[in-house]
């Protein structure tokens, strides 16, 4: 597999929604807790946001060479200002065909560096508890475990799961 990692671009919004639809469809989006396909609603929602360079919203796409499809996600959120502006959320997903291939660590690993490229102090992440690739790829990138709130996320079946709290201090 040939990959390459990049920055999402405001053209790359329906690559994203026919991701996000695909891999739904097929049973593999059960920790989003939104249980609907993404539309031409969402398709707005991330031209603009892909669009916008704003310190605090980024995305990194992980893209197939060979077939052009988008394959992996990575998204940035932070507050604009105040006293948690020093933080940085993160959240992924990876293409239920690729998983296991390195793609969510290559993924993850180029968001932290942009996030402390962009100043920030610490990353900081949520995962089902019962999502173990998520889990293991989050330890495996630095995170730390540095909490669990029970019924933290709710999944796409109606019921909840307990999450972790993952937090990484960048140097």
């Amino acid at each position: 597999m040939s990959l390459v990692v990049r920055k999402a671009r405001k053209d790359d919004a329906v690559r994203v929604v026919e991701f996000w639809n695909r891999n739904f469809a097929a049973g593999h989006m059960k920790y989003t807790g939104t249980n609907w396909r993404r539309d031409s609603s969402d398709l707005k929602q991330f031209r603009e946001r892909y669009a916008a360079d704003k310190r605090g919203a980024f995305t990194f796409l992980a893209i197939d060479k060979s077939t052009s499809n988008v394959i992996g996600v990575c998204s940035a959120r932070s507050n604009e200002r105040g006293r948690l502006s020093h933080r940085v959320d993160l959240g992924w997903w990876v293409d239920m065909e690729y998983g296991g291939r390195g793609v969510g660590t290559k993924l993850l690993l180029r968001a932290l560096l942009e996030a402390k490229r962009r100043g920030f102090k610490k990353a900081e992440a949520e995962a089902a508890v019962i999502n173990t690739s998520s889990v293991r790829l989050a330890k495996k990138c630095g995170f730390k475990v540095e909490g669990r709130l029970k019924a933290g996320m709710a999944l796409d079946n109606g019921r909840y799961s307990d999450t972790y709290i993952f937090g990484k201090v960048l140097r």
